[in-house]
């Protein structure tokens, strides 16, 4: 784990969700996507998207996790067509992901951070962006989860 990725991780942390890492081990999982997502103002809660691609199926299941104060944390379940699903693909792919760095200068507190993370086989990435400030490769790819996996970025009041 890089040390700038750890106060994102401790999110799942708090939300009992098992590492990205651990959970494309599962049997059929051929690739996995994760998006978690801290707003500084606390005005939705944080949260975590899993995206998951099984061997044998066209479409990507995916499940969202919203922190909530004193309760069971809420669980959503989303299916990602197939279309939009490889849209995405292709996108990170042209952005060449798996070798994309963090954002440069990025501001710990007063901006909302993303961490995406993509993990297959024994392959791990993440990167650290900051939606109000991403420019070129970085900008492009919040567009991509905008356009094409918006349900990992729904926000919610609880």
């Amino acid at each position: 784990m890089r040390h700038q990725s750890a106060p994102l991780r401790l999110i799942a942390l708090r939300l009992e969700v098992a590492e990205l890492e651990t959970v494309v081990r599962a049997p059929n999982v051929v690739e996995g996507w994760r998006l978690t997502v801290h707003y500084h103002d606390g005005r939705a809660p944080d949260q975590i998207a899993t995206w998951l691609k099984l061997r044998g199926q066209d479409a990507v299941q995916m499940t969202t996790v919203y922190r909530r104060a004193a309760e069971k944390p809420l669980t959503l379940q989303h299916t990602i067509p197939p279309e939009r699903y490889q849209a995405f693909v292709k996108g990170v792919r042209r952005l060449d992901f798996d070798k994309l760095d963090d954002m440069p200068n990025i501001p710990w507190l007063g901006a909302d951070l993303w961490l995406l993370e993509r993990a297959a086989g024994g392959f791990h990435h993440d990167v650290i962006l900051v939606p109000d400030r991403a420019e070129g490769a970085h900008a492009a790819l919040i567009a991509l989860l905008r356009d094409h996996l918006r349900e990992a970025l729904r926000a919610v009041n609880l």
